[in-house]
């Protein structure tokens, strides 16, 4: 096989792996991820050799693999990452013929930061989702519909996102950090006037149907602190 096929090939069981950890199918992740590794180790490659040839590198930025920005419960997801990677430097893309695709432009280093907490704090507001789920079910003596348990997780996840960027928004950001995010701001726009035809900026309407999930979310996302909850 032709080192191009293997090097998309891997590419897309990574795009698999990281869409089958969004929606949480683990043993799926795994055997991408072990899928991965048998291909590298295989034809002699590395990691970066398979991230690096779609990037501009000339511009000093890196575009992350696809990810899932929707699941059963709305959009929460695509708000999260975009409001992760504007905090870090960085911008959640689109694509146009793919509303439901998100992937992360910036500095390498910085992609993989919003990532990562990406990631866990996914887990930690999804646990908390749930936990409120649970008290709201038998305070309705189980009297909630599929699509009004829904509707609640969606209101709650939105909730936590919210009250995350309340949190961190309160802390005033350094001469460095507002040098630093008008630069990444710029490299950024000049990449995407020059590829307005590929991708362009996600626009997400946010709907908030439970008012009292919503809340309780913003409650949560503020008492998250990132410095006790990623590791």
């Amino acid at each position: 096989m032709e080192r191009n096929a293997i090097i998309q090939k891997i590419r897309k069981l990574m795009e698999l792996q990281l869409s089958a950890e969004n929606v949480g199918q683990s043993g799926e992740a795994f055997a991408a991820a072990n899928a991965i590794h048998k291909l590298l180790t295989k034809y002699n490659l590395s990691l970066d050799e398979i991230t690096s040839e779609d990037n501009d590198e000339k511009d000093g930025l890196y575009i992350s693999p696809k990810m899932q920005a929707h699941d059963e419960y709305g959009n929460w997801r695509d708000i999260l990452m975009g409001k992760l990677a504007e905090r870090n430097y960085c911008r959640n893309l689109g694509i146009l013929e793919q509303p439901s695709i998100m992937m992360v432009i910036g500095k390498k280093e910085n992609v993989e930061i919003v990532i990562q907490l990406y990631n866990r704090l996914s887990e930690i507001f999804l646990l908390k989702a749930k936990n409120g789920l649970i008290d709201k079910y038998e305070e309705e003596e189980e009297n909630m519909t599929l699509e009004q348990q829904n509707d609640y997780m969606e209101s709650f996840l939105l909730g936590c996102v919210d009250g995350l960027m309340e949190h961190l928004d309160s802390v005033e950001k350094n001469i460095e950090e507002k040098f630093l995010a008008i630069r990444w701001k710029s490299k950024i726009n000049s990449w995407e006037e020059k590829n307005a035809n590929r991708e362009k900026r996600i626009k997400v309407e946010v709907d908030i149907k439970e008012e009292d999930a919503y809340t309780s979310g913003i409650v949560e996302g503020r008492n998250t602190r990132l410095y006790q909850e990623i590791r």
